[in-house]
């Protein structure tokens, strides 16, 4: 029950809902799901298609006359005539072939999606949000992921599928099929949105660019599939496979639930340790996970309560000041702030001082900002957001030359800063040589 409630959650609560399934949610269940709603879709939408349109199909001259082939399955024995009397496909004609198939087995989409999608997603938002190693990225979060795409896949087309039954047999349904069809691709890509952004903890932006080019890898497991396909179910494949690739089917699933099981027993443990009231760290611990999967509400809420069991909590202080001042409280913001530097000056490698100065900054209390910005800055000197901050002040108090040397160095730092480090120094990069011009 849980499982199917987390399900629905996706229709009114995307982002809520991801994150709950990377905790709750069942990798079965998606399957299954997958495969029910694929079945749906393929008879009451994509089959439909494949009846009115010229998908999947093509002409060629054979001895004079004309015969329709299927590609790789050789001729179309029924009604041929017929079939050629289709119309073109909207818009995008016979090309749709090269990116879809209607006329494909319902498992389909389950392979695609688990063999081709899902890596090649993962490795597209490594490229695009500096994630680090892909190989260690997917180990990590292969089942989470896969789990949260194919739960979106299926959440998107079963209501459209549902509609292409309903509309089955009215004199548009052609038309209709098609316009359900690329709504439910839409509604795809929109969750998928929420899922990357839940699952990588990448910002918005990072997570459209990388759903919208997403769609490569599934077009290519289309034509894969359409080319094995003849060959995918004999029986001397599922022999081999069973004998020769079963150890490592079985030790990658193994290893895809141990590090599902991992992540979900260290927060299940976190909970369970907020039971004390006098344990301040594990609400910290949670708020920091619900804020790495974007989850601003929740990682808040308990990072009150961490403050609430011990006022001088030096990270719930720290992370309730940027939010104070992310959200224009600044008063606030420095009260936070100024517990953490009673306690450790050198808080965060004295991001601190950072967050200090920028608060200052956005208040217009400039002279204070400068000590704050100038103390950072000198001990974090290759820190691009500390030295655009820097020389936005000194701009400020009309010190020019000196103001362009922090954007200079600003840039400097994004061009020389570790890999992982880029995709974050990169916009104030960007920012200081806009101040330049």
């Amino acid at each position: 029950m849980k499982t199917l409630s987390l399900f629905f959650e996706l229709y009114y609560r995307p982002a809520s809902a991801f994150s709950d399934i990377m905790d709750s949610g069942s990798w079965i269940f998606a399957a299954v799901a997958v495969l029910v709603v694929s079945f749906a879709f393929q008879y009451g939408i994509n089959s439909r298609i494949a009846e009115q349109y010229a998908v999947g199909y093509f002409d060629q001259v054979v001895r004079g006359e004309r015969t329709l082939l299927r590609p790789d399955r050789g001729p179309l024995e029924a009604d041929p005539e017929a079939a050629f009397r289709r119309e073109s496909f909207p818009l995008i004609g016979s090309r749709v072939t090269w990116l879809f198939s209607f006329d494909s087995s319902f498992i389909a989409p389950l392979i695609i999606l688990t063999v081709f999608f899902v890596p090649g997603t993962i490795i597209l938002a490594v490229l695009i949000a500096k994630l680090g190693n892909a190989g260690v990225v997917i180990g990590n979060e292969y089942g989470t992921f896969s789990t949260c795409v194919m739960t979106a896949w299926a959440a998107a087309h079963l209501p459209f599928a549902i509609a292409g039954l309903a509309f089955g047999n009215v004199s548009l349904a052609g038309l209709v099929s098609v316009a359900l069809w690329a709504v439910s691709g839409i509604a795809f890509g929109g969750l998928l949105v929420f899922a990357i952004r839940t699952v990588f903890g990448t910002n918005y932006s990072e997570a459209i660019i990388t759903a919208a080019f997403s769609w490569i890898f599934y077009s290519i497991g289309v034509n894969v599939i359409e080319f094995v396909s003849p060959w995918f179910f004999s029986p001397f494949l599922l022999i081999f496979a069973v004998l020769y690739l079963g150890g490592f089917l079985r030790s990658g699933v193994a290893g895809m639930s141990d590090s599902m099981r991992r992540k979900r027993d260290f927060k299940r443990f976190l909970h369970n340790a907020t039971v004390n009231p006098r344990d301040a760290d594990a609400h910290v611990q949670l708020g920091l996970i619900y804020a790495s999967r974007r989850q601003d509400e929740k990682a808040k809420e308990h990072f009150v309560k961490a403050f609430e069991i011990d006022p001088e909590e030096i990270d719930a202080n720290y992370q309730l000041g940027r939010i104070a001042r992310r959200e224009g409280d600044l008063q606030k913001a420095i009260e936070h702030f100024s517990t953490v530097v009673a306690q450790n000056d050198k808080f965060a490698l004295s991001e601190i001082w950072r967050e200090i100065g920028a608060t200052y900054m956005e208040a217009g209390m400039d002279a204070e900002a400068r000590d704050a910005l100038e103390k950072f800055v000198a001990r974090r000197p290759f820190d691009g957001e500390g030295l655009f901050y820097l020389g936005v002040l000194l701009k400020r108090s009309g010190e020019s030359e000196a103001a362009q040397e922090m954007y200079e160095r600003a840039v400097e730092a994004a061009s020389t800063a570790p890999y992982h480090r880029r995709n974050e120094l990169r916009k104030w990069a960007k920012r200081a040589q806009r101040e330049m011009t």
